[in-house]
């Protein structure tokens, strides 16, 4: 059962040629790229939105 799970990951199940199992795994690297860009960058924002502000908006001067 281990190694059924281990060829259906590595495409050899489904049936798809060579070129296509190729592009199916560079699509699948890509877009899981872009997620952690995304996350990246969504988490960033929101640390810099949560920081407090360095200047009061009212000062008494």
């Amino acid at each position: 059962m281990f190694w059924y799970l281990m060829d259906v990951l590595a495409l050899k199940r489904l049936g798809l040629a060579r070129p296509l199992r190729y592009l199916f795994l560079m699509f699948l690297a890509v877009c899981l790229a872009a997620g952690i860009i995304y996350a990246y960058v969504v988490f960033h924002a929101v640390s810099e939105r949560s920081q407090t502000p360095h200047v009061h908006p009212h000062s008494t001067h």
